[in-house]
């Protein structure tokens, strides 16, 4: 094609060269199959740009296996097909074919030109070609329709487990059987074992997860994606493997939650991980040399020397040290799967090799040596294996197992037609009549896509038409979709009208379709402890239905001694989760349940915030913001991209130039704002990112306990007298939040600070929130924040202390953490956001004026105590779907 660089693909196949060529290779072997050959006049097709463009890339084909050197084209059906033709035609008389006779199901007229041109080619040669007696007989039918897959395979399998006559019996499967094979397994009863016919198997996914994490520019979480990728059989007692080693992977992992960037800096979380690894070769040469060799090969691979993409094309000849890596990684992981292997995690590792070769293989064809981006995926996809999986395999059994009506065998007495519902391969027009008029003139006689199907359809009537009876199983909905019958049953439905037209008020065939005595819904089935359909009946216990309830309650208490899931540490976001979802502490920080490290790895305002923490601490541990001084927005500016790879390569990737210049702009004039105001009001800085404890003394269940309460702080300063000041930094879409933390006395981070602050000077320490976005301050001092204007306002007779300095908060603080350990380790789990969630029967996305009356009643109850409740959307909350009221309820 780009030898002939015909006008009518030319723009098409510079953009997209894979799929226009596979677009125009699909019209050649439809003309060619049809009996086309290329024209040598260049003018027999100017009235035909697609046709002209097809004959000049024809003209330069060489047909020959991959191994021929001047071959320009691999055979395809189509070539085999007119080569049968050919040779039946040389030598069919003096040939000694194997065949005497031959009869078509079809009328011979009916049937695509090449293929009367074969059976005529056969007849010259000897062979007797006869046409079958149409057959006239028309078969009981039953469509038995359910809502789902599931209750529809429970109505199939309960009738095949009960069958008589198996050996009489035909199964068309007219998609998978999965469902089917479920509830068939159940009751003893032999397994089909059919996928779904368009399924591609997992192991099709490693490659386009590796090329994701390797070509640039490096997406974090493609790369996290990467590194977590394992394989193995799902339910089972062997191990998943990795496809990085877990002690390579988990280290780099958390490097890239910490930060979201691949940096060469040294500094930088991702080169620290990759030191540790060399470092920790000493202590084991074996073992962990071998993964500090894994790791440095990952970073060269994906930073240091990754495929070189320039303009959107890769150029292979880059590509293929990382091929390479992959191919010996697949081949370790088959040569020594170790002990506790499955069979499946070894199928699954052969067919990822096998994936990688033929990938290979299709790159090694190409002349050209750079690709689109997108053409690289595509070629993959193309090469992806197509097996797929099945959860059950097919079992020996006496009945015959077919996947389209027209195999049904003639001797069969009744069909039972799983899944019959229309196909997606519906025959489409591939010529405009002009075309295949002027193909009919070189000699190509094309079949319209009426003809197909109409072949297709008399071939599927003859087929179910062999048995007395047929049974469709039709389920309305198929993974959510809605489906329509196969049309073939609307021919039969005609002919059973036509047959027996007393039996229906109307001949019409949804009138026939729906008649009660063909149509039959599968709770009709069951009527007073029997169940029966065609001839078979069983009879059914009664059992009460087995529903999925919503939880009404999600706090738990159980009847034990719980003291070991005590914290030996704390820090103020344990607090806060301590005084709004122990129960959610519980499992994140007592028992560990956390999100997979795909979900951890920091993005949108979540990784803005660490980024920016990281360019202030970077500001005033090199003096450039501390001791008084100012940073020069230059200075800033700087920092800002030097540190973007670092932490927000996100913001690197195709489609961010926009954001990335938003964000350095609102952040160089927060920052501004920032050390002006605190220079102003009299701060100096004096740390940044510092680490704190405290030994914390709490009184659980009535026994002293001592915990370390830790973290750190973004911002220390010191007023004049010695007074210190922390600034809590935040990047966050809205500031009313924190405000209203500050005036409802929620601010718990604030009053962490104050409380494990150094006394100094005259007063409590300031302790403020900086919005980062916002570019101003958030606290109970007017100097820094104009807006504060004393809180809420409380009755007289309320001991209540909101809206003043956060410091005042602590002996709230204390005793709800007091209170909430105090029940967890008597065995008192209390999520009480959830609970009225769960009561209210709301999700976490909804509102309702009740669920915020209920909340604040029950941080009316905690105040009232002495406590405080901390009302944290369960939106936000990482057990949202387990607790049940995200709207699973399972």
């Amino acid at each position: 094609m780009a030898d002939a660089d015909h006008p009518w693909y030319h723009r098409s196949f510079g953009t997209d060269p894979w799929n226009t060529a596979h677009h125009l290779l699909r019209l050649r072997d439809d003309a060619i199959e049809a009996g086309w050959q290329s024209a040598t006049d260049s003018d027999a097709y100017a009235e035909h740009p697609r046709l002209e463009a097809l004959a000049a890339v024809e003209r330069l084909v060489r047909l020959g296996p991959a191994h021929d050197p001047v071959a320009t084209l691999a055979p395809g059906r189509a070539d085999d097909l007119q080569e049968v033709l050919t040779l039946i035609r040389q030598h069919g008389p003096n040939w000694p074919l194997g065949i005497d006779t031959i009869e078509l199901q079809d009328r011979l007229t009916g049937l695509p030109n090449t293929w009367q041109n074969i059976l005529e080619a056969l007849n010259v040669a000897g062979v007797t070609i006869t046409e079958a007696s149409p057959h006239s007989g028309v078969p009981e039918l039953t469509v038995v329709r359910g809502p789902d897959e599931w209750s529809t395979a429970e109505a199939a399998a309960r009738w095949l487990s009960n069958a008589p006559d198996r050996d009489k019996l035909c199964i068309i499967s007219g998609g998978s059987t999965t469902v089917l094979d479920h509830e068939l397994a159940r009751r003893g009863t032999p397994t089909l074992g059919i996928a779904r016919r368009s399924a591609t198997s997992p192991s099709g996914q490693v490659l386009p997860v590796f090329l994701s994490a390797i070509l640039p520019p490096t997406d974090i979480r493609r790369v996290a994606e990467f590194l977590s990728l394992s394989f193995g059989a799902p339910n089972s007692e062997a191990s998943a493997k990795a496809l990085v080693p877990r002690s390579v992977s988990k280290a780099l992992l958390n490097a890239l939650t910490a930060e979201p960037g691949l940096s060469g800096d040294p500094d930088s979380a991702w080169m620290k991980a990759l030191r540790d690894l060399h470092d920790d070769a000493d202590t084991d040469p074996e073992v962990k040399a071998k993964a500090a060799e894994t790791a440095h090969t990952i970073d060269r691979l994906i930073r240091l020397s990754p495929p070189s993409v320039d303009n959107d094309l890769v150029d292979l000849t880059t590509l293929q040290p990382a091929l390479d890596w992959l191919a010996s990684r697949l081949r370790a992981l088959a040569h020594h799967p170790g002990e506790t292997a499955s069979e499946t995690t070894t199928t699954f590792i052969t067919e990822a090799t096998t994936h990688l070769n033929s990938f290979r293989e299709a790159l090694a064809q190409l002349s050209e040596r750079q690709l689109r981006v997108r053409e690289l995926f595509d070629i993959a996809d193309a090469c992806a294996p197509t097996a797929p999986h099945t959860t059950a395999e097919a079992v020996a059994a006496k009945w015959t197992v077919v996947s389209e009506p027209s195999e049904a065998p003639d001797d069969c007495e009744t069909i039972l037609w799983w899944s019959s519902c229309r196909s997606d391969g519906e025959e489409t027009e591939v010529w405009d009549p002009e075309e295949a008029a002027t193909l009919f003139r070189a000699g190509a006689q094309v079949s319209s896509a009426a003809g197909r199907e109409r072949l297709r359809q008399a071939a599927a009537l003859r087929g179910i038409c062999h048995a007395d009876t047929v049974i469709c199983f039709y389920p309305d909905r198929i993974r959510g979709e809605v489906t329509s019958l196969h049309p073939v049953l609307s021919r039969l439905a005609e002919n059973i009208a036509a047959a027996n037209p007393e039996r229906f008020a109307s001949r019409g065939v949804d009138a026939v379709l729906g008649d009660a005595s063909i149509a039959r819904a599968v709770p009709a089935l069951h009527e007073t402890g029997t169940w029966r359909l065609c001839g078979v009946s069983t009879t059914l216990d009664e059992v009460a239905p087995e529903t999925t309830t919503p939880p009404s309650t999600i706090s738990r208490s159980l009847d034990a001694d719980f003291t070991h899931l005590l914290p030996e540490e704390l820090s103020f976001t344990q607090i806060e989760q301590l005084l709004s979802d122990p129960l959610g502490w519980t499992l994140e920080r007592a028992i560990g349940i956390r999100r997979g490290f795909s979900s951890e790895v920091p993005t949108g305002n979540r990784m803005i915030g660490t980024f920016v923490h990281a360019i202030v601490e970077n500001l005033v541990t090199r003096g450039a913001a501390a001791n008084g001084s100012l940073p020069t927005t230059p200075m800033v500016a700087d920092t800002f991209d030097r540190f973007v790879p670092r932490f927000a390569s996100e913001l690197l990737l195709p489609g961010q130039k926009a954001r990335l210049g938003s964000i350095r702009s609102t952040v160089l004039a927060s920052l501004a704002s920032l050390f002006t105001a605190l220079q102003n009001r009299g701060i100096t800085l004096t740390g940044a990112e510092a680490d704190f404890t405290h030994a914390w003394e709490l009184t659980i269940g009535g026994s002293p306990r001592t915990v370390e309460l830790g973290g750190m702080r973004d911002l220390e300063g010191t007023f004049d007298d010695g007074r210190p000041a922390i600034i809590d930094l935040k990047w966050s879409n809205s500031g009313k939040r924190y405000r209203t933390m500050i005036d409802e006395g929620e601010a718990v981070q604030l009053s962490v600070y104050s409380r494990t602050a150094e006394a100094g000077g005259d007063g409590n320490p300031l302790t403020a929130y900086f919005l980062l976005k916002q570019g101003r301050f958030v606290c109970t001092d007017s100097a820094l924040d104009p807006g504060f204007t004393g809180g809420l306002d409380e009755t007289d007779d309320s001991e209540t202390d909101f809206g003043r300095d956060p410091a005042g908060l602590w002996p709230r603080i204390e005793a709800s953490v007091e209170d909430a350990l105090t029940k967890i380790a008597t065995g008192d789990f209390e999520s009480l956001s959830a609970d009225v969630y769960a009561d209210f029967g709301i999700t976490p996305e909804e509102k309702s004026t009740d669920l915020n009356k209920e909340i604040k009643a029950i941080k009316d109850v905690a105040s009232a105590e002495g406590r405080l409740f901390i009302d944290k959307p369960q939106r936000f909350s990482a057990f949202n779907i387990i607790y049940g009221i995200a709207g699973d309820h399972s």
